[in-house]
């Protein structure tokens, strides 16, 4: 933003020229909506010169148009002694005192005389007048727009943190529900790791208990059975196979190895 005491040096007849315009527009054309602090730091600065020189403007306006209206007064006051004088001249020539109507004619021509004098710095008093209170009503103006941005950019900007705080809760809220997720992911596989090797460690037991069932199936079948025989079926089942049979008593059977 321009510098506004370089708006002052500008100011002259023509106080609301090209310097002023590019304050006002740089003010206009500033977005609170975007604004960040370092802006509105900057816009807060700038508006302190604004609302100082405002009121420096307030109190040259004051004392012009004092100035203004107290030249205004003395001109009505001339005026009227003007019109008092001729309306004197006129009397004294309508009584016939020549003498008297030129000397008041004399002295209204000096009074007329002044007054034209004073016309123009009349006019001027009171175009600086005026001057001044534009002048002054600009920076009044522009010192409210700039007050008002600077009031919607620290809304804006209160809003934008309280927005960005509760974006970083929800984050950190979120990132904590997606930790507990893969947590509660890494236990459930964990089990189910479990419950697969406890599946595999029964299937090897069981498989292992039905070999260990073969083995003693296979083993009966292949011993011999020793429980409830029959002496009448070992002797045919060796006779058939061609095995002799003891015979005789024990004594004898015994007495038949000794003599081997």
């Amino acid at each position: 933003m321009g510098d506004i005491f370089g708006f002052l040096k500008s100011f002259g007849k023509n106080r609301l020229g090209q310097v002023g315009e590019s304050i006002t527009q740089k003010i206009v054309a500033w977005d609170p909506e975007t604004a960040s602090q370092a802006e509105i730091e900057n816009m807060i600065e700038e508006l302190d010169k604004i609302t100082r020189e405002a009121g420096k403007a307030k109190t040259e306006f004051e004392r012009e148009k004092a100035e203004a209206e107290a030249i205004q007064k003395n001109y009505d006051r001339y005026i009227s002694a003007a019109d008092l004088l001729n309306g004197q001249v006129e009397a004294a020539k309508t009584s016939g005192d020549e003498n008297k109507a030129r000397e008041l004619s004399g002295s209204l021509d000096k009074l007329l005389n002044d007054l034209e004098s004073m016309k123009p710095e009349v006019d001027r008093e009171a175009r600086e007048a005026e001057e001044a209170k534009a002048f002054y009503d600009e920076l009044r103006g522009l010192a409210e727009t700039a007050a008002q941005k600077v009031k919607t950019a620290r809304s804006q900007l209160e809003q934008a943190k309280r927005d960005m705080r509760r974006a970083e809760i929800e984050q950190q809220r979120a990132g904590a529900r997606a930790e507990r997720a893969e947590q509660l992911a890494g236990l459930k596989q964990e089990t189910s790791s479990l419950g697969v090797a406890l599946a595999s460690m029964n299937k090897e037991a069981q498989e292992a208990k039905a070999k260990a069932e073969a083995s003693d199936m296979k083993a009966k079948l292949l011993a011999p059975d020793t429980k409830d025989t029959d002496s009448n079926i070992e002797a045919a089942l060796k006779t058939v196979s061609g095995e002799k049979v003891p015979e005789g008593s024990l004594s004898d059977r015994l007495a038949a190895l000794r003599r081997k």
